[in-house]
Order: C-alpha cells, then structure tokens, then sequence
C-alpha cells in the first residue's frame, strides 16, 4: 500500500467553511447537549415507578396514580428531547448543504486556474473523481463530528458524572472499560485507514481509465479493441476487487474485536450492580438505571468505534481532493498586476528562455522575435521546433524561465491573465466544443451576444450552410467535445467565435486543417477581413493560409532560421522553407 508523502489537514481546511456558520452550529451543540439531557434523565422517572410498585401495593390507587405519572413524565421527556435531537440534525443539514456547496464551487475554480501542466499530465476524469468523492464525503465527516461524536462525548461525560455519585464502583469499571475499548477501537481504525487509502488510489485508477476510454470511443471502435479495452478495464477493476475485499474483511475483523472487547466490559459492569443488589446497595430501579446507562454507553462507544472508521474513511477520501486545492498556481496574477490595455498590438518576445518541467533540454533559449503592430506573421517549421510552444506562452499557459514577453511594452506576467487571453483570439487546430448549443459555442467569446451577431460570425466563417440545415439550427447541441459535427464544422464554428469576440490580437493555430477546398476559399475571405488591422500570428502548414503574409518565420529547434515573404524565402534554394514547399501535397507542407 502506497501513502501520500503529506497528509493533508482535512480539520483545517473544513474549518475555513464551516466557521462562516458558527451560530448555527453553535445552536445545534446546544440541541445535542439538551437531548443527552433528557437521554441521561429518563430512566430515573422509570426507576421512580418501578421501585413504587415493587414496595407498593398492588391496587393501591396513590402507587398507581405515581407510577402511571413518572412513566407519563418519561414519555413525554423522551418525546422532548427526540424533537431536539431531529431538530440538531436540521441545523447541521442546513450548514453541511452550504459547506458543500462552497467547496464544490472553490474546487471547480480552483481547477480551471490550475496550469496547463497538471491538467496535461492529470486524467480529468480522475480529478472529476477525486473532487466529487471528496465532496461527498465532506457530509459524512461534518455528520461524524457533530451527530456521532458529539452527542457520544456529551452522554459519557453525562453517564460517568451521574454514576460517579450513583455507584462510584460502576462509575470506575466503566471508565476503564471506556480506556480500554477506545484505546483498541482507535489503533485498530488507524490501522484499517491505511487500507481505504489503497483502494481509493485503485478506485480513482479505475474511473480515469473509463473515462479516458469512453471519450475516445470512436478510435476504441477504429480499431476494433473493444474486447481488448474489456479485458484492461477488467484487469483494473480485479484489482479495486481484491482491495475493496481486503478493507471489507478487515474492517469486519476489527468490529468483531470491538464487539467481543464490549461483551466481556458489559459482563463485568453488570455483574458488579448484580453484586450491589445483593447486598443491599440498589434497589431493582437502580439495577434498572445502570443497566440501562450500561447499554447506551455500550451502544454509542460501539458507534464510536464503526463511525471512527466511517470517518476515516472519508477523511482519506476527502485528501485526496484537499490534495488539488493545495496545489500551488505554477501561473499566477502577480499581486499588484493591472489589466492589459491594447494601444497597438505589437507583440515582443525579448531573450526569452523556455524548458518544460522534466524536459531534457531547452525549447527557447535567448529567443527574441517583434512583431510589428497590424503585422500578420505566419510561423512555420517541423513538429517539435516551438510553434505551439510560442502559443502557448504568448497566452500565458506557461511562464518563461528568463527573459519576458511583452504586449505594447506590457510584460505579460504583470497583468491579470484574465486582460491578457481577453485580449487574444485563438482557433486552435482541434477546437474545443462544449456539449452546448450552436449558439452558446460560438457567442462564448462575446457572452451576452444577439442571435443577429451570432448570424453575421457564422455567415463570416461560413458556419452559416451547415447550420440552417439543421433541425434546431442555432440551437442544436453539439455533443460532448462537438462530437456531432464534422472536423470542418467544429472549425468553422471556433473561427466563428473568433469572429464575434473581435480581439486585438489573434492566433490561428492551423485553423483551415480540416476544411475542404471550397470552404477553405470562403474562409480565407472571412480570415482576410478578420485579420485586417490586427496583429495576426498563423501556425500553419497549410501554403494557402500564409501566403499571404507580411511575414513568414522558419522555426527549427527553438530558433527562427529563415524570416522573409513567401516569395523572399522560395528564392533560397537551400532554404528549409522551399524544402517543405516542395514537399508538400494536398496544400500541406510535410513534416
């Protein structure tokens, strides 16, 4: 079994929700204490009327009116009290479903700001796991503390105090009984909470790879692996099996330790109020009280001892989310940045250094590159020179080791990343689509748009064709990722929400890949008129798309080898820019 190398403090995080809430809670305390109150004071009504009947006479109208009394009084206390009882679990209902809440909001968020690193290298379908099971769990702790452990803690202090004066003999064997059982109860839970530990690493394994494999179904079915897919998901959950088998047997083999530890106490403390009877110590209604404080002790600290493990249970399922909300923002706005303010849209990277987290070697070093207000540069070279690279860090996704990157003389790492990717459009060569509407897709740039400006963009990237055929047009959901359009729709659609969110500075991240010829004319209009008086960068290896620009980079290794026209860099014979054009097929360049 493998452990986290720090547990996380789950009481200090919760305490950070929950205080917000402390008169709620402090009026539920309240209610729990009253409740024992009345748990620890019936039985001396029962006591009063079966010791009035045992030495009175039957048919004697003032024993019965007395008896028939205290039971009465013993109802209705116990009725009493159980309306509190209900009503403390009201009160901490109400606080766990806004705690609940908080967290879940504060996790999501904290989730989208992580960087791109975690996600890359984190299956989103096991941290969607790991914040949802935590989560959950969050109820069950808050429900622990305060309806189990509480409650328990008041009514053995409640118990020990009234026998200690009662039957301080009982009052000694019991609290040694209390050492004795928890001490065993806790050290064996400890123990047990190494093994839910170990099979939630396996739970979370399991549902990473479903979701991993649900979401590439369509190469799932390509190849035809659903078989081999079965037979891996299967392997996996073998394995949750035999841990998930393992923390049950266990766990089954503690609570019958605890139960036997809590038989043999019982026998002892009963036998001992036995003993006092006999010689005249209690009468039958005090042997009735210890017994019965004899059980309900017995019964809550056997409580204690299954709730101790429910709990930690799910404190070990509540780390593992705590985990992410302690993650660190590798990318963070710094504590005085100021928004970006676009004049010009002159982009500048100046001796920028750039290595990935666990990279052999360098992607940038002392790179520096201007471009030019208005300027539309294309950038071009082999897979692995540092296109995407300079996307991404022009977007911020990643901070440079050195060096800096600068919008109109603005460096990017003193500005909110909010101004900054406001700032910026960008069609990546696989857009991402929500399982949302049409519309809502291509209005997400530009929230609040009208149904007319949504038309316009779509007519403008020539989404429009596809669109009206529809059934529900503009309103047609689109499947998770954009799964029901083809990869030429789901382009247009992103160069689309380009179009509506007319930003200073846009990026085409090879935009026109997976257009057809006839729509890639269209949209070379719609780019042209979209590129017009903002500086554009293209990544592309597609001719068509850049020839037209002011200027072309030749990226290899990190470093721009050849910068000129389209025309300029066709003269070089040698260049690395005519070899890939001479290469290319189908208005690709190869790779």
């Amino acid at each position: 079994m493998s452990r986290p190398p720090r547990t996380p403090s789950v009481f200090k995080f919760l305490w950070k929700y929950v205080r917000k809430h402390l008169a709620m809670l402090i009026a539920m305390a309240m209610l729990q204490i009253l409740s024992t109150v009345g748990t620890l004071a019936q039985p001396f009504f029962y006591k009063n009327a079966i010791d009035a009947i045992v030495h009175g006479t039957p048919g004697d109208p003032v024993v019965t009116r007395y008896a028939m009394l205290m039971v009465s009084l013993g109802i209705v206390v116990a009725a009493l009290f159980l309306i509190m009882d209900q009503l403390s679990h009201l009160s901490i209902a109400w606080v766990e479903s806004r705690v609940m809440r908080a967290i879940w909001a504060d996790m999501f968020a904290k989730t989208q700001r992580l960087s791109t690193s975690f996600h890359v290298n984190e299956f989103a379908g096991a941290t969607s796991r790991k914040i949802g099971r935590g989560v959950d769990t969050v109820e069950g702790i808050l429900d622990r503390i305060c309806i189990n452990f509480l409650p328990a803690f008041v009514l053995v202090i409640g118990l020990m105090a009234v026998l200690w004066f009662y039957a301080p003999i009982i009052g000694i064997a019991m609290l040694i009984g209390i050492i004795v059982f928890s001490t065993i109860s806790i050290a064996l839970n400890l123990w047990l909470a190494g093994y839910f530990r170990w099979t939630d690493e396996q739970d979370t394994k399991v549902s990473a790879n479903m979701v991993d494999t649900i979401s590439a179904n369509a190469l799932v079915k390509s190849f035809a692996s659903e078989d081999k897919e079965d037979a891996r998901h299967d392997a996996g959950v073998a394995e949750w099996q035999h841990r998930q088998w393992t923390s049950w047997w266990m766990a089954t083999s503690f609570t019958l330790m605890q139960f036997l530890t809590l038989i043999f106490l019982e026998l002892v403390v009963l036998l001992l109020a036995v003993h006092l009877w006999s010689v005249g110590r209690f009468t039958v209604g005090g042997f009735i009280v210890v017994t019965y404080y004899v059980l309900q002790l017995w019964n809550r600290l056997f409580d204690i001892g299954r709730n101790t493990r429910e709990f930690l249970k799910a404190k070990s399922h509540c780390e593992e989310m705590i985990q992410i909300a302690e993650r660190p923002l590798i990318v963070h706005d710094a504590p005085d940045a100021t928004s970006l303010m676009v004049n010009k849209g002159e982009v500048r990277f100046d001796h920028v250094h750039f290595q990935y987290e666990r990279a052999t070697h360098a992607i940038f070093n002392d790179f520096s590159l201007t471009i030019r207000p208005g300027e539309k540069v294309a950038v071009v070279g082999h897979s692995g020179g540092g296109k995407s690279t300079f996307v991404k860090l022009l977007m911020r996704l990643y901070d440079v080791n050195s060096g800096a990157i600068l919008i109109d003389c603005q460096d990017v790492r003193s500005v909110t990343q909010e101004s900054l990717r406001s700032s910026v459009a960008l069609v990546p060569q696989d857009p991402i689509l929500f399982h949302r509407t049409i519309a809502e897709n291509i209005a997400y740039g530009k929230p609040g748009a009208t149904r007319d400006e949504i038309e316009r963009a779509a007519k403008l990237a020539h989404a429009y064709e596809f669109i009206e055929v529809l059934p529900k047009t503009y309103d047609t959901l689109v499947g998770e990722r954009g799964v029901k359009l083809s990869g030429g729709e789901r382009q247009r659609v992103a160069i689309a929400r380009a179009i509506l969110a007319d930003r200073p500075i846009l990026v085409l991240d090879e935009a026109t890949s997976s257009l057809d010829s006839l729509s890639e004319q269209y949209i070379q209009e719609a780019l042209g008129t979209l590129m017009e008086g903002r500086t554009s960068i293209v990544i592309a290896h597609r001719l068509s798309t850049i020839k037209r620009a002011d200027r072309i980079l030749v990226i290899e290794h990190g470093k721009i080898v050849e910068e000129g026209s389209h025309a300029e860099l066709l003269t070089k014979e040698k260049g690395i820019y005519r070899q890939l054009y001479e290469l290319q097929a189908g208005g690709f360049i190869g790779e």
